[in-house]
């Protein structure tokens, strides 16, 4: 039967992809310019909060898959 993964896991599984292919040091600095963006959606919110929380939802996504590529990589 079909199941439809939660859009969590889709956009973890998405971010993983785009990080397999980085170094670790380029993924640590990817993060980093992530993290920044984060910072910036949630200081300087846009009149629509579906779109900041959208935004946010992608940046974990892609600190998480940051973390896992350099854990894996000890």
């Amino acid at each position: 039967m079909f199941t439809r993964r939660s859009t969590d896991e889709q956009l973890l599984t998405e971010a993983r992809r785009r990080i397999a292919k980085m170094s670790p040091g380029a993924a640590r600095e990817y993060s980093i310019t992530v993290w920044a963006y984060g910072m910036r959606v949630a200081e300087q919110p846009s009149e629509h909060i579906e779109d900041d929380l959208g935004e946010m939802d992608l940046a974990l996504a892609t600190l998480r898959a940051v973390r896992e590529r350099l854990d894996s990589g000890k």
